[in-house]
């Protein structure tokens, strides 16, 4: 396990000691600006697991979480070892090092079996950023009756969600909003088309997507020589991933961490995860696409109750975008699709209008402070109830 010094302001006294934990690049940012909003109101002491951005506002990080990048029942499988060998690490960490609460960021699959640990040991647990109970697992619903304090969640649907299980949440609203620039007004100019690469954040589902994505711009590409075509590379990625995949000089790999580049795209092909909120916020017309593994798909279509797999589709309740999955997820498929859209005003209206519901159901920007406020006001108040 590393660990990084964290800085601290001498002149507050300490306002309590703080394990989080957070999984994932998203994770990772979301509760990196939780915590500077935090860390306003009082002087905590932070550790815990993380990345570089929640290093850069203090947290001494023993175990870098968001390089593990799990996702799919196939992935989590393959690191067992290393959810078990940190779940020994918190047992005795807290055991010497108790803290006073436990903030867990989304990341279920270590995450649940964390929060079991802390209540053991009569540590309250915060949870912000609900696991995705309402898509599949709702069993686990009363995991978070018994195991967690306060659930913090950020998508509109879940309050109703927890609300039929009888459990009281509180809604921050959506920390994107705090991070993504709003969106700029444009008019798609199809003699001038950018269209986006848009992979994901995770080596498991760029190895399975990207070649689609590749193999599409090349044909489009051969057909309209003047179409650009970027990839805005996740920041927690090293630009050697994309080695193997033999991309062609004209598709233009960047760093975008401002969406500058991103704001200037006519049309993205997008993976199906958070990529999809940043895009409806940006007003960035999207293709969804989803590819796993054959055994995570045989299992995910047994357990997934949810209509949409693309979490912009899933906030409007309905395909605003349209899903290329598993099957469907061919370069015929999204070249067809893509021609038709960029030849026709009528269809990229009726999305931009979809993509404007969205983002009225996302709410106000301030989820980050309104979170943080939350979870001082638990820890202020002593020990955290239910």
């Amino acid at each position: 396990m590393n660990s990084k010094a964290q800085p601290s302001n001498p002149e507050i006294p300490s306002s309590g000691r703080i394990f989080v934990s957070a999984g994932e690049a998203s994770g990772d940012l979301h509760t990196a600006n939780l915590i500077r909003e935090l860390q306003k109101a009082g002087n905590y002491e932070l550790e815990g697991f993380g990345g570089e951005r929640m290093a850069n506002v203090g947290v001494r990080i023993h175990y870098d979480l968001p390089k593990m990048a799990l996702i799919g029942f196939v992935e989590v499988a393959k690191h067992l070892p290393t959810v078990f060998k940190l779940l020994r690490f918190v047992r005795r960490h807290w055991s010497k090092n108790r803290p006073d609460a436990v903030l867990l960021t989304d990341f279920p699959g270590l995450h649940l079996r964390m929060a079991k640990i802390a209540a053991e040991m009569g540590i309250p647990v915060i949870y912000y950023i609900s696991p995705q109970l309402w898509a599949w697992h709702e069993s686990r619903v009363e995991q978070i009756r018994n195991l967690i304090r306060r659930m913090i969640v950020i998508l509109p649907f879940e309050v109703e969600f927890y609300a039929r299980h009888e459990i009281e949440v509180f809604y921050a609203g959506h920390p994107l909003l705090d991070h993504v620039p709003p969106k700029c007004e444009k008019q798609l100019d199809t003699s001038n088309v950018r269209i986006g690469l848009l992979p994901g954040s995770r080596p498991g589902e760029i190895k399975k997507i990207l070649p689609v994505m590749r193999d599409a711009a090349v044909q489009l590409h051969n057909r309209y020589p003047d179409y650009e075509f970027i990839l805005p590379l996740a920041a927690t990625l090293d630009m050697q991933i994309l080695e193997r995949f033999a991309l062609p000089s004209w598709i233009q790999v960047i760093r975008d961490e401002d969406y500058s580049a991103r704001q200037n795209l006519n049309l993205a092909w997008t993976a199906s995860g958070t990529a999809t909120i940043e895009n409806a916020i940006l007003d960035i017309p999207m293709a969804i696409l989803y590819r796993s593994n054959a055994l995570n798909i045989f299992l995910a279509r047994r357990l997934i109750r949810i209509p949409y797999i693309g979490l912009a589709n899933l906030i409007a309740g309905q395909g605003v975008c349209p899903e290329f999955l598993q099957e469907q997820c061919r370069v015929d498929a999204l070249l067809g699709w893509t021609e038709e859209f960029l030849l026709s005003p009528e269809r990229q209206q009726s999305m931009r209008e979809g993509l404007a519901r969205i983002r009225d159901r996302l709410g106000q920007p301030g989820a980050s402070q309104r979170a943080a406020n939350e979870v001082h006001r638990l820890l202020a108040n002593g020990p955290v109830e239910s």
